[in-house]
């Protein structure tokens, strides 16, 4: 029996809207008028803008959290890293009912359902206060699945985020250049965070600068208003402009997303699918070498966000 690769969106196992039958499906589907104008941009493009419909009283209140939360004495400061001198603290949504209310937004996740076809559900958070000019980057270098691209990436705007405030740049299209991590690099295999972050992730960097300007292809910045989002898919490429008034501040939260159905959700960074060794979905530094597993074992999610997500 053949495989009708025009009309069935589950024929492979990569998310449809990544699929080289794209157009097709996407003419043979029932979406409406404007959620196939949506999906095509995405498809394209890697990313897009959508509203959130959450109110200036609810953001002030998440910012309050963040500022607590990296104030506090050390026993309990939720920040694990710095960038520019401005506290990035992961995974506030264990402390914050305003930072996990926002992962599960509704315009978020129903889009990401319309969009991938699953179910998607939060695993990580990162809030901002500042800018970070991070180097670009694809996020499958940090999270991946198999099969492969059900992740997405989501950044929030607390404020009107553009050039002067350090916002986002992506490179368009670049989602579609393949996947690389460090066994497609063949980088030695770190056996360190600090391994993973300076020696390899450098030559990383390196690489996608090459890549650029191999394609010749030109990065963009991404203005959105306070109260969108920035999706973009796993394999874009993205970082932080450099800031030009450091006066100003970038208020923000990024979300990643892994989708229901797969097999597994690792850290590329720190895995080794060629000897079937795959590290927790995410590593730092006091949860890195004990996640790291053999035979296919993957650290669950934790159990808050697994509960939301039955």
């Amino acid at each position: 029996m053949n495989i009708d690769y025009f009309n069935d969106k589950h024929a492979l196992t990569i998310p449809w809207v990544e699929s080289p039958f794209f157009y097709d499906l996407l003419d043979n589907s029932d979406l409406s008028q404007q959620d196939k104008k949506i999906a095509t941009k995405y498809h394209e493009d890697g990313y897009l803008v959508v509203d959130l419909g959450i109110d200036d009283k609810f953001i002030d209140a998440l910012i309050a959290d963040v500022r607590h939360f990296v104030s506090v004495d050390d026993a309990n400061r939720q920040v694990e890293y710095e960038y520019n001198d401005g506290p990035r603290p992961f995974q506030l949504w264990k402390k914050s009912d305003y930072v996990r209310e926002l992962t599960l937004n509704t315009n978020i996740t129903s889009t990401l359902k319309m969009l991938y076809g699953r179910k998607a559900f939060p695993f990580s958070t990162i809030n901002f206060l500042k800018g970070t000019e991070q180097p670009l980057h694809s996020d499958t270098i940090h999270f991946h699945s198999i099969p492969q691209l059900w992740m997405v990436g989501v950044w929030i705007a607390f404020e009107d985020m553009d050039e002067s405030n350090g916002t986002l740049r992506v490179v368009p299209g670049s989602h579609k250049w393949g996947t690389y991590d460090y066994n497609t690099l063949n980088f030695e295999h770190p056996d360190s965070i600090e391994d993973g972050y300076t020696k390899n992730y450098t030559k990383y960097e390196h690489f996608v600068r090459s890549l650029i300007k191999c394609k010749k292809a030109t990065e963009m910045p991404v203005r959105i208003k306070k109260g969108q989002a920035l999706i973009w898919a796993s394999n874009l490429l993205h970082g932080g402009i450099p800031i030009k008034d450091s006066n100003r501040t970038r208020k923000s939260q990024a979300i990643h997303y892994f989708f229901k159905g797969c097999q597994k959700y690792y850290s590329p960074m720190f895995s080794s699918p060629f000897t079937g060794e795959y590290a927790s979905k995410w590593c730092t530094a006091d949860n890195n070498i004990e996640t790291y597993t053999k035979n296919g074992e993957v650290k669950i999610f934790d159990k808050i966000l697994k509960k939301e997500i039955k």
